[in-house]
């Protein structure tokens, strides 16, 4: 009685590691957050806009030679449109996010968070989503790797 009570224990621990729905979607916030933050022509963006919330249109069209129009200006003004986990051979979580961009249009992208790599990949649009590891493919190549990733752990 006592080894199937321990196997019992040991058995309902094991699943104990495995975070909620809940924890991966705030984990997912997270890496979004440090995503968004950390994006190197958001300082390039605000060297321009200087924080402003009214831009004039000069200043919009110095934003828009930089291509600040397609960054996403803060992550705390950036909002999750729809969040899906799916449990196959990986936990993933995917989804989309909608924000406003330098130049104050709304940005709409799709996401897939990878909570076992910690590793969160934004639907690349416009060539300043590259990072400086993706700088030597083009728009288009990490646009069909984004597409065949979705495919393969959002469906």
């Amino acid at each position: 009685m006592k080894l199937s009570g321990a196997l019992l224990l040991c058995l309902l621990l094991v699943g104990c590691d495995q975070p909620n729905d809940t924890q991966l979607v705030t984990e997912t916030g997270r890496q979004l957050q440090r995503t968004i933050d950390t994006n190197p022509m958001r300082g390039v963006c605000e060297n321009i806009a200087k924080g402003r919330e009214w831009l004039s249109k000069n200043t919009v069209r110095k934003l828009e030679a930089k291509g600040c129009q397609d960054v996403l200006r803060s992550a705390t003004e950036t909002n999750f449109t729809d969040t899906t986990i799916t449990h196959r051979a990986m936990t993933m979580v995917c989804g989309g996010i909608e924000g406003k961009s330098f130049t104050g249009t709304a940005i709409i992208r799709r996401f897939i968070f990878s909570p076992d790599e910690k590793a969160l990949v934004i639907q690349p649009m416009a060539e300043v989503d590259k990072t400086r590891f993706e700088g030597h493919k083009t728009l288009q190549q990490l646009q069909d790797e984004f597409s065949r990733q979705q495919q393969q752990y959002c469906r």
